[in-house]
């Protein structure tokens, strides 16, 4: 895991950054609910410039939603003066709900200080009026007409928030929470460097060394590889995404898949003097296709075919 680019633990097991609690579950069905997340948010990202004669208004319909967060800040915030100082300065924002018709103040927030890059904060409103309802972000503050006044304010976003603790069963997910006060003004952003799915491997199979000992049994055994041979196995016996509804292990030539998949595993060089297997298998599948689709890409990756023999699909 990154925290702004910066791996959480480096490669000896130390920590870069304090002030982190990281859980998550694998994807596993059922599984249980993040321990600490008591609740569950949709974010809108909205990214527009509130301007004092044109407030910034937004409708929330969702029945299901007990709490909205908004965030918001500062591009910069800072006053030139004549001799060349560069002063604090501040900016008023309100935010208000529309009820029975009237807008209502929910929040009034100023923001003070010297601010050189971009500054985000938030707020929650818990008392929400009866949906569908309308919600504004009112800049009280006077536009700078100068560039000596540096303080455009922006509405970033806004998120329904569902006081559920929800297991996301079949999903992998994780839940992080960050100290923001060691990033001072910057904004966190969060990466992933992951393996993927676990899939069924012979179980002869070494997917860490990419080795095969004595003779194959015809069983499997669980295990993480991007072997497109055992991409394609799982995704034509998977009851879930891939075809496993209509046809079961024996129906594919796992025979043939092997020999493929040996193929595929054999080092060649990488072009700086070391080596790489002969191909690997990694994508993300993000929308529905056709399976035949997904199978002929597959396969194209191990420079074969699809073939229903009569009895079975096979590889040619």
């Amino acid at each position: 895991m990154l925290i702004n680019n910066t791996p959480v633990v480096d490669a000896d097991g130390n920590s870069n950054i304090h002030g982190v609690t990281v859980v998550y579950q694998v994807g596993e069905t059922p599984q249980a609910p993040l321990e600490g997340f008591e609740a569950s948010g949709a974010e809108t990202v909205l990214g527009v410039e509130v301007k004092h004669d044109n407030p910034v208004t937004r409708t929330v319909v969702s029945e299901n939603v007990d709490r909205l967060r908004f965030t918001f800040g500062v591009q910069m915030l800072q006053e030139t003066m004549d001799k060349g100082d560069r002063n604090p300065s501040s900016v008023n924002l309100l935010i208000q709900f529309q009820r029975s018709g009237i807008w209502n103040t929910e929040f009034d927030i100023t923001i003070n200080g010297k601010i050189t890059t971009q500054y985000l904060a938030s707020v929650v409103a818990d008392n929400l009026p009866p949906r569908p309802f309308s919600v504004r972000m009112v800049r009280v503050t006077p536009d700078s007409t100068t560039d000596r006044l540096q303080n455009k304010t922006l509405w970033s976003s806004y998120t329904e928030i569902i006081d559920i603790r929800q297991g996301y069963p079949g999903t992998a997910v994780a839940g992080l929470l960050v100290d923001a006060e060691q990033f001072g003004s910057q904004q966190v952003t969060r990466n992933y460097h992951l393996r993927g799915r676990i899939f069924q491997v012979p179980s002869n199979y070494d997917p860490d060394t990419r080795t095969y000992t004595g003779l194959w049994d015809g069983a499997f055994k669980p295990a993480y590889t991007n072997n497109p041979a055992w991409c394609t196995m799982d995704k034509l016996t998977h009851p879930r995404y891939g075809l496993g509804r209509r046809i079961g292990g024996a129906d594919v030539d796992k025979w043939a898949l092997y020999a493929i998949a040996q193929y595929c595993d054999q080092p060649v060089p990488d072009g700086f003097g070391g080596t790489e297997p002969r191909m690997t298998l990694n994508a993300y599948i993000t929308t529905q296709r056709k399976a035949y689709d997904v199978l002929a890409d597959f396969c194209s990756v191990m420079r074969c075919m699809p073939v229903w023999n009569g009895r079975k699909m096979t590889f040619i």
